[in-house]
């Protein structure tokens, strides 16, 4: 287990393997804080259980579907895998009802029509043409010619035909020749036309029971369990992303994977302990858990006789690992730096252009 001893003892060898170790009066003057690292993910199983009345249109077979008394109280046996969804349909005990629907037959008369079959329906329609305008230039559709058309306003309407309400020539509408409206050509003039909810035949399916003249009625219960995925990492902030990445890649990770009837291990890491104890706890409608995690100490050190760095101290796999970064106020001077260079830079480029 990594303590702080350890920490000051593998940044005092990591200096001196670089040539760098400079008085260095450890542990008195250095700063170590903890920063230890928790990942993976917890998967539960979240039960819920709903109960409300249900119709079927027909025959329905209910035989093989579990019953139950009150549903809160039937007890169904914890997934083995949190991650599988499972949904159930039970039926409540007594709660079935098959009748005979009220239509008798599965048909009712249809609205739309009364039952008659056929809807009433205009011979005819204004022509789409002349819009029973000027349908005849002689008789205007009366059959009475009443003005004499000049031969210019002739041109101007178009090609023009044999009237067939006054006969005058070259002086009606090509498609009512005169007349103003042409024949339905739904109900071909007859004056009726078929229903298109029923076609002619009178009645229509009943919706109550979709045209079966049967509805079966019960008390519908279901359980439903569905996987919650929580992602674990912590801490959340505060950690450099470079010095999470190496220890992610380059440490000896603590691995424990525990379900909801675990207790947590005697023999884990009082941090780690303190880090699973309220991820671990129940969820509402929690009915099973899997929790796959991993652990890794890891030490903060700053040194003042080096304030321009900060060591990163982790277990690898065959001994601790030292992790230098630059300190954030080191940080922000080469970033003052290499804002200073560019700005020097646009200067430049200003005066030579």
């Amino acid at each position: 287990m990594l303590n702080e001893r350890d920490a000051l003892d593998a940044v005092r060898r990591h200096v001196a393997e670089r040539g760098q170790a400079p008085k260095m009066d450890l542990p008195a003057t250095a700063e170590v804080t903890w920063h230890s690292l928790l990942e993976g993910k917890i998967v539960r199983s979240i039960e819920t259980r709903t109960e409300g009345e249900r119709i079927h249109r027909g025959r329905i077979d209910l035989s093989g579907r579990p019953q139950y008394d009150r549903l809160q109280h039937y007890r169904l046996a914890p997934p083995k895998d949190p991650a599988v969804a499972k949904t159930l349909e039970l039926v409540q005990r007594g709660s079935v009802t098959e009748q005979s629907c009220a239509c008798g037959n599965g048909k009712v008369a249809c609205p739309r029509c009364q039952g008659r079959g056929d809807l009433l329906c205009e011979e005819s329609a204004t022509c789409t043409d002349c819009r029973g305008i000027d349908s005849c230039l002689r008789c205007d559709g009366t059959g009475h010619r009443s003005r004499k058309t000049p031969q210019d306003q002739r041109q101007a309407t178009g090609e023009r035909l044999t009237c067939k309400k006054c006969g005058a020539l070259e002086a009606a509408c090509p498609t009512c020749r005169g007349r103003g409206r042409v024949t339905c050509a739904t109900c071909q003039g007859k004056g009726i036309r078929q229903c298109p909810d029923c076609e002619r035949a009178g009645t229509v399916p009943h919706d109550r029971c979709a045209g079966t003249g049967h509805t079966v009625t019960w008390v519908e219960g279901i359980i439903s369990r569905q996987p919650q995925t929580e992602e674990i990492r912590w801490p959340e902030s505060k950690l450099p992303y470079m010095a999470r990445q190496h220890a992610r890649e380059n440490g000896n990770w603590r691995k424990t994977s525990l379900t909801d009837n675990d207790s947590i291990p005697d023999n884990l890491e009082p941090e780690f302990k303190a880090l699973l104890r309220p991820r671990l706890k129940p969820h509402e409608g929690e009915v099973a858990r899997q929790a796959s995690l991993r652990y890794l100490p890891l030490a903060r050190v700053a040194v003042p006789q080096h304030r321009h760095r900060i060591y990163y101290v982790f277990p690898g796999h065959t001994a601790l690992q030292v992790l230098t970064l630059p300190s954030q106020q080191r940080t922000w001077q080469i970033a003052g730096v290499v804002l200073g260079a560019l700005a020097v830079l646009y200067v430049l480029s200003q005066l030579i252009g």
